[in-house]
């Protein structure tokens, strides 16, 4: 357990490399480890090694199974816009806890990028259950892909701006 304390740490200062080590020595001590296999998928997403990342979420979803575990997962397949996967990722995780706003902002996000009608009601779903979080993270959204983008009008991004502000 010590061990797994000083990965987080290293995770946690940005040593991922470090944490890295000490969490395959801890994986090699024992394979059923979940969190270690969930803190090494982390380590190696952050290392843009998404394959291995998700080998690593396989792992500690089979050992036991987190929403957290899904999540994580999730975000990982829309990081490289895998987008069917990371639904799949998401409803398994929504299944085993329905309440986290998160998990429906992602599938909504999801569901935009495949210009499906779905991303409605996944964002609704979102707001129902935290409106603060959805906000925040709508916005969070908006600013990484519209906000300086300049083939998109001003009046555009005002509008879409004042839509996001709009949410109570």
């Amino acid at each position: 357990m010590r061990e797994t304390e000083e990965a987080k740490k290293l995770i946690i200062s940005g040593k991922f490399r470090d944490a890295s080590g000490i969490l395959d020595r801890i994986i090699q001590k024992n394979r059923d480890d979940d969190t270690a296999w969930y803190l090494r998928g982390l380590v190696s997403l952050r290392l843009n090694n998404h394959d291995y990342a998700h080998e690593c979420f396989e792992y500690a979803i089979a050992n036991k199974r987190s929403a957290d575990y899904f999540k994580v997962d999730g975000i990982a397949y829309m990081e490289m816009l895998e987008l069917e996967q990371a639904i799949a990722s998401f409803e398994q995780a929504i299944h085993l806890d329905n309440g986290d706003a998160e998990l429906f902002v992602y599938l909504a996000i999801c569901h935009i990028l495949l210009n499906s009608p779905e991303s409605r009601k996944y964002m609704e779903k979102a707001y129902l259950r935290d409106r603060k979080k959805t906000r925040e993270m709508v916005r969070s959204f908006y600013s990484s892909i519209f906000s300086g983008d300049h083939s998109v009008r001003s009046a555009v991004r005002r509008e879409l701006e004042a839509r996001i502000d709009s949410i109570a």
